[in-house]
């Protein structure tokens, strides 16, 4: 690979469950912009399965585009020779199988549960949870049963703080290795300790010569010390070896580069970071959601400290199971016209056999919306649970004080209308405080995370070029009052000339103008029993940019409710929509 100053031009592939997509950056007088893109379905699956089929069509349309020989004689011409080829090549991926773990630990509520967290970094999917907790005898044999019939990819051993428990750890550790011993040595599972420091010699000797062992710093440490940080790079990395190298024609795509696959959930993070620090502002963190066909990705970054939640369920390959967890009233509860459960059930089993196809009809938009909004919420659940939010805290059980929020991935950026994308996120997220609302319309946002591993430069042009696209600024109080009610008054002053006093009622979405690249100054008073982020009551001067949707002010409460009437439940969704353009 060239030297880092010599890339001006950066070849991405991003290949995800169901489609794969090229993005061609390029370095245009003295910033970076992508100049080309394609898309193809991914090709790992029957007929073809390789990966490097779909790569290799979307780089023939590409060649297209840009009217120059990208690949020649069975590979890509890297890097650059005068106009034929480029200077990278960066693979991403999301397509591989999720790895299947077990976690075994002492205590369910607190290292099984920071093992259960780490292991949310990554895509995985936890099988089962060997508990030593409540039993007075050892259930060694049962364990051993559980762990011979599931034959998982990784056993997540954890238990005891440092210095802590010993018997109980190493039962649990005697269990793993003879229901390794009992199976193939092709199927016998990867062990990663990080459970009592003292004990990595005891248990590397027993597991040695009967399977893979791999040991990291324990995630509990002590009773108040979560350290999760080894345990998920670790399973990051036995992600990337197990699953991401070994999916059909990855190796293809890697001899094309010198650069390492990487994770999509992992790019995505990087960009998310980042705009923490371009922000600069402490007291808030950045969230940043990316739903796919076959899973979402909640990153975010609090005190500079990265955080990401993959969540095995997506737009296309997700529902159903989902489904099987959960009530279905909670999907037909967003749903703005009367529909029986049997035929939202008949349209996510046909979208989950046809994953590549977009909704043909109002009624599907709606339900796939529906399922958007539940399937994010529990991507959330879960990732809150990891967040250590600082200073952003805001009342327990809401979402801490966040801005900007980025929204990327197909389920999200194929939605009609901005209005509609707007609302399903505030439906789910129900964000708190002044955040101002980012659309990765391109779904370049893990691809510039890729690119920043090697160009750190490239993509922080590429970003501040417009790459992501403002929907607008949101205002969401916290608070409870009667229906009508003013709880917020502001003085909208624009950039250049004119000025707008508005009124927020609660229980409503209010929407003014504010075109996108637009500046304006808010000056805002605030109901006294009433919070948008700068204390009760407290009001201010802010700044604020528009977007494809504008000004809003969600002030329909948190956490949000729906009336349980349902005639008059979809009278109000139907006016929600109304009320963003949806």
């Amino acid at each position: 690979m060239p030297d880092e100053h010599t890339i001006e031009s950066i070849l991405i592939a991003d290949c995800g469950s169901v489609i794969t997509k090229l993005l061609l950056l390029e370095k245009i007088e003295s910033s970076y912009r992508f100049v080309a893109q394609a898309e193809t379905q991914t090709t790992q699956n029957p007929p073809w399965r390789d990966l490097s089929v779909g790569v290799l069509q979307a780089i023939t349309e590409i060649e297209e585009v840009v009217g120059r020989p990208l690949f020649s004689r069975g590979r890509l011409i890297t890097p650059r020779h005068g106009i034929e080829g480029v200077d990278a090549f960066v693979v991403i991926l999301s397509a591989a199988e999720p790895l299947h773990v077990v976690l075994a630990g002492l205590v369910r509520e607190m290292s099984l549960e920071s093992a259960r967290r780490a292991a949310t970094s990554t895509h995985t999917n936890i099988e089962a949870v060997l508990s030593r907790e409540g039993n007075m005898q050892s259930p060694q044999e049962t364990w051993a049963r559980t762990l011979r019939d599931l034959a998982p990819d990784i056993v997540l051993l954890v238990g005891g703080v440092d210095g802590g428990a010993v018997r109980p750890v190493m039962e649990l550790a005697d269990a793993i290795a003879l229901a390794s011993s009992m199976l193939e040595k092709n199927r016998r599972p990867v062990v990663l300790y990080a459970g009592n420091s003292r004990l990595r010699a005891r248990v590397t000797k027993l597991m040695g010569d009967i399977t893979r062992i791999n040991v990291t710093d324990n995630v509990r440490p002590s009773v108040n010390t979560e350290h999760l940080g080894p345990a998920q790079t670790m399973l990051e990395q036995l992600h990337i070896e197990e699953r991401l190298l070994k999916a059909p024609g990855a190796d293809t795509l890697t001899s094309w580069s010198r650069l390492p696959l990487l994770p999509t959930s992992t790019a995505f993070s990087r960009v998310v970071d980042f705009l923490w620090h371009r922000e600069g502002n402490s007291d808030r963190g950045v969230l940043g959601i990316d739903v796919g066909a076959a899973t979402t990705t909640v990153a975010a970054t609090f005190d500079g400290r990265p955080y990401v939640t993959v969540y095995g369920k997506g737009i296309a390959h997700g529902p159903v199971d989902w489904l099987n967890e959960h009530n279905i009233q909670s999907i037909l509860r967003w749903i703005p016209e009367e529909i029986e459960a049997e035929d939202v059930q008949v349209l996510l089993h046909n979208r989950q056999l046809h994953p590549w196809t977009v909704p043909q009809t109002q009624r599907e938009l709606w339900v796939e919306q529906a399922v958007v909004r539940e399937i994010l919420r529990s991507a959330l659940d879960i990732a809150m649970l990891t967040w250590d939010t600082g200073t952003a805290t805001q009342e327990p059980d809401m979402l801490p004080r966040l801005d900007p929020i980025l929204i990327s991935g197909g389920g999200m950026v194929h939605m009609p209308r901005p209005g509609q994308t707007l609302l399903t996120v505030l439906d789910s997220l129900q964000p708190t405080g002044i955040s101002t609302m980012f659309l990765d319309v391109n779904r370049a946002a893990p691809a510039l995370g890729a690119v920043a591993g090697i160009k750190p430069l490239a993509a922080a042009s590429a970003l501040d070029a417009g790459t992501l696209i403002s929907l607008g600024t949101v205002i969401s109080p916290t608070g409870r009052a009667r229906p009508g009610d003013v709880i917020l008054k502001i003085r909208i002053t624009y950039e250049g000339e004119g000025q707008l006093d508005v009124e927020a009622h609660y229980g409503e979405i209010e929407v003014w103008p504010l075109l996108p690249g637009q500046r304006a100054t808010l000056d805002l008073r605030t109901n006294r029993r009433f919070d948008i982020g700068l204390g009760p009551g407290q009001g201010g001067q802010i700044q604020a940019i528009g977007g494809l949707v504008g000004l809003v002010v969600d002030a329909r409460g948190r956490p949000l409710t729906l009336p349980l009437n349902p005639d008059t439940r979809r009278r109000v969704l139907n006016r929600w929509l109304w009320d963003v353009g949806g």
